[in-house]
């Protein structure tokens, strides 16, 4: 269950970056990428918490 927590520990931290990111001022192409690439880190890490979520809390097994 600690990995659990760890898992979504992370997820959350990263959207806390992505809503930085995001409530910067400004259209420039650094803030656009910025936001991008930490959109695509968040996605991972809350797919991943919630994939190891099902698998030890539900007994969901992985699938693919």
């Amino acid at each position: 269950m600690e990995r659990v927590r760890n898992r979504l520990k992370t997820a959350l931290r990263a959207l806390n970056s992505l809503e930085t990111v995001l409530s910067e001022p400004g259209d420039s192409p650094i803030v656009r990428d910025a936001a991008i690439q930490r959109f695509e880190y968040t996605f991972e890490a809350a797919w991943k918490a919630a994939q190891l979520f099902l698998a030890v809390v539900e007994g969901m097994p992985p699938r693919g």
